[in-house]
Parts: structure tokens; C-alpha cells; sequence
């Protein structure tokens, strides 16, 4: 059964489309895959390594995009009725899709202690709030894809907003379908210890995924 399109939109200069197949959904933007229900394996893994890394009893977390939620249900499963989490989206179209098609499948009830909001990640880290941990889970790794301003966050002046945004012994972790040794060599020259945990793909190594955790 081939993909289906769902609903498509505009944001700047990206177009998002929403496609599903059997009660599972995709989502493209300008055309390439930028995330897939039947392989969410890493972005579980992510929610719930957020979690495992948050520091104390009531931890604030910031995860900045939404796309299928699936980051987010995991970090909600394992924080439980603990701390906060907020969600920021910089397309009012994606929020729209999760609520109107996706969040029963995903996270069918919303934890009292989650906020989605649209709005733009450099935006919101420049607000003041400060986070325990960020996840940055917007593109397909340290470089842009879903949108061209997304370069700021992964050269040196993002890294330091980065840092800005962090309560003390706080963390940042960065989703990526790519290992980037030159982003490594960055974020250690601004200061962050850099390690990475592989989440395999079985046969397909090609496919493998990269968790950063900067701190």
C-alpha cells in the first residue's frame, strides 16, 4: 500500500506534507522524508534517554520540535507526572496534524505537565527561560534541513545559546541520522564535553542513528 497525502502546508521557505500508510504517518519536508512512524526506534530512545540524563525530581526539559511526537511520549512515559515538558514548533500545521491525526495513535491521553507551543527554537532559547535538558530533534542532524535559520543552532553562536539555556549541570542532546565529526570538534571548542550513543539500525548500519549529548 503506498503512502497516502494527507495535508500539506508552508512555513518560509519549507513545505510539509503529511502522509499515511495503514494508521501510520510520515511527514516530508521539501520533499525528503524527515520522519517515519515505522521507524521511531532512535526517537524513543532519545525521549527516554532525556529522562534518564534529567537531574532531580522535578526536572524542566525543552524539546525543541514536535514533528510525530514520539520523542516526546517517551520522555512523558518515563518522567511520568515529574517536572515539565515543553514543546516548541515553529509550524502551526505540524501541531495541527499531531492533534487532528497523530496523538491517538501516540500519546493518546496529554500529560498535564506538557506544553506545546509554535514557536521558533533560536526564538525561545533567546527568552531566558532555562531548561535541565534541551533536545534538539528539528532536523536530520547538526545541519539545516527544515529550514535554512536552523544553521544558527549548530555553528558556535548557537552552541553558546545553547549553554545560555541551561539550568547548572544541565545537557543538550542532538538527534542525528549522520555522524559529524566537524560538529563534535565544535561543540568541544565551545566548551561542552561531546559523547555519542549509537542506536543501531540491525542490518541496515546505513541507517544507524546518533544521539548527542553535550554537557
Amino acid at each position: 500500500m503506498p503512502w497516502t497525502l494527507v495535508e500539506s502546508a508552508n512555513h518560509a521557505d519549507t513545505q510539509l506534507e503529511l502522509y499515511a500508510k495503514d494508521g501510520i504517518y510520515m511527514i516530508r519536508a521539501n520533499g525528503l522524508e524527515l520522519m517515519n512512524g515505522f521507524n521511531h526506534d532512535s526517537e524513543t530512545a532519545f525521549g527516554r534517554l532525556a529522562a534518564e540524563l534529567a537531574p532531580g525530581a522535578s526536572p524542566r526539559i525543552l524539546i525543541a520540535g514536535l514533528g510525530l511526537g514520539y520523542t516526546l511520549a517517551a520522555a512523558s512515559e518515563e518522567l511520568a507526572a515529574s517536572g515539565t515538558i515543553s514543546v516548541v514548533e515553529f509550524s502551526a500545521a505540524v501541531i495541527g496534524w499531531f492533534e487532528r491525526h497523530v496523538r491517538a495513535s501516540v500519546l493518546p491521553e496529554m500529560p498535564k505537565n506538557v506544553v506545546i507551543r509554535e514557536s521558533d527554537a533560536i526564538a525561545h532559547l533567546q527568552s531566558g527561560a532555562r531548561y535541565d535538558v534541551i533536545l534538539l530533534d528539528i532536523d536530520n542532524g547538526p545541519e539545516p534541513f527544515t529550514q535554512a535559520s536552523n544553521a544558527t543552532l549548530y555553528d558556535r553562536a548557537g552552541l553558546d545559546l545553547l549553554r545560555g539555556a541551561l539550568a547548572e549541570n544541565g545537557r543538550v542532546l542532538l538527534w542525528s541520522g549522520f555522524r559529524s565529526e566537524s560538529f563534535e570538534a565544535l561543540a568541544r571548542a565551545a566548551g561542552f564535553a561531546v559523547t555519542r550513543r549509537l542506536v543501531a539500525n540491525g542490518p541496515r548500519p546505513d541507517l544507524d542513528h546518533h544521539i548527542y549529548i553535550l554537557s
